[in-house]
């Protein structure tokens, strides 16, 4: 048998394997009949014992970042759809469900996007054009590979007393109109297509009424939308079966599909909103205690989903494996972090085994 063969069978041996040398059960088979579990990915994902698992344990992909405005277009107004249409190609060749994430965010656009060619901001009427003609490329382009868009991401403000987030250039430009306008674009360029809000720290109470307002106001003006993404950056601290509990409620209440389409949970603490110099710097080890409270965490957080399983219909985990995670070196150059199932080796976790075992 060639060296090469022999190397990628004892990965796959190493890796469809769990602590005890069992073959560890397939978290997709496991949870087909409540809801799709999905994996964010980049297209270094798609080789090697990446593939593995993703094959393996998911029913559902989301480019986590080849399919954002600056991966997607260039300043000369040239569409680069090659890393995000291997994520596609790798989805379909699979019988794997694909997310399209995102349409519309103030970040990972490219400056250029909203000036003219003298450097100026464009006016509303222009930017919304170029929003239009943008949305209608990339979903003609990836019309039937890609089920359901994350349209608009992170619009709402973080601040109690603020609707919407002011201080970007889309609502420099457009005020709040340019999300509602983006749905409306992007149903019209895809009747079928599915179509999300997506934001993080929705288990807020404040942050999610906020949300809830905005959609209730849409589906009353008729503007197409068929679901909420809750991002799920969770940590040990902040998330409980309660808030969970009462933010799927809440939207579900609309009438909307729910998804958690960013799940991890850091093992530090509360990051959200925190200003980087106020935000804790201290390195924590990986221990067994901690591990068995991120276990724990995630059987609470999965228990509560599985009760909801007829208000969510997706749950995405950003990221397939400790050794590369968006959470490491997070505002503390050096430090890592261990928010996923899968340890740096990937193998499962505590955590893995504690949402399996119920």
């Amino acid at each position: 048998m060639p060296q090469r063969t022999i190397f990628l069978l004892s990965i796959f041996i190493f890796t469809a394997c769990n602590r005890t040398g069992e073959p560890a059960a397939s978290l997709a088979e496991k949870y087909s009949a409540y809801f799709p579990i999905g994996v964010a990915i980049s297209k270094a994902h798609m080789e090697g014992h990446d593939t593995v698992l993703i094959k393996k344990h998911f029913a559902s992909i989301t480019a986590e970042n080849d399919m954002k405005p600056e991966r997607t277009i260039n300043k000369n107004g040239e569409f680069t759809f090659g890393a995000g249409d291997q994520i596609a190609s790798f989805a379909s060749e699979n019988d794997i469900m694909a997310r399209g994430h995102t349409l519309v965010w103030y970040n990972q656009t490219d400056e250029w996007f909203y000036r003219d060619s003298m450097g100026n901001l464009l006016s509303k009427e222009k930017m919304l054009e170029r929003l239009e003609w943008y949305i209608g490329e990339v979903l003609d382009h990836y019309r039937g590979k890609v089920y359901a868009w994350d349209v608009v991401n992170e619009a709402i403000a973080y601040e109690p007393d603020k609707m919407f987030r002011e201080d970007i250039d889309w609502f420099r430009i457009c005020g709040p109109e340019y999300i509602e306008k983006a749905f409306v674009y992007a149903r019209e360029a895809d009747p079928e297509v599915k179509l999300f809000y997506n934001d993080y720290n929705l288990i807020d109470p404040v942050k999610a009424e906020k949300v809830y307002k905005m959609v209730k106001d849409f589906q009353e003006r008729g503007i197409p939308i068929d679901g909420i993404g809750m991002q799920g950056h969770w940590t040990l601290e902040d998330v409980t079966a309660e808030n969970l509990s009462k933010s799927i409620d809440l939207f579900a209440s609309l009438g909307l599909e729910v998804q958690i389409t960013e799940l991890d949970v850091s093992i530090y603490p509360f990051y959200h909103n925190i200003a980087e110099e106020y935000l804790p710097k201290e390195k924590r080890a990986f221990t067994d205690e901690i591990e068995q409270m991120q276990a724990k965490k995630y059987a609470e957080i999965f228990r509560v989903l599985r009760e909801k399983s007829d208000k969510v219909t997706n749950v995405t985990f950003w990221g397939l494996a400790d050794n590369n995670t968006w959470l490491s070196n997070y505002f503390v150059k050096g430090r890592t972090d261990y928010p996923l199932l899968f340890d740096t080796e990937y193998q499962p976790k505590s955590a893995f085994e504690a949402i399996m075992n119920f």
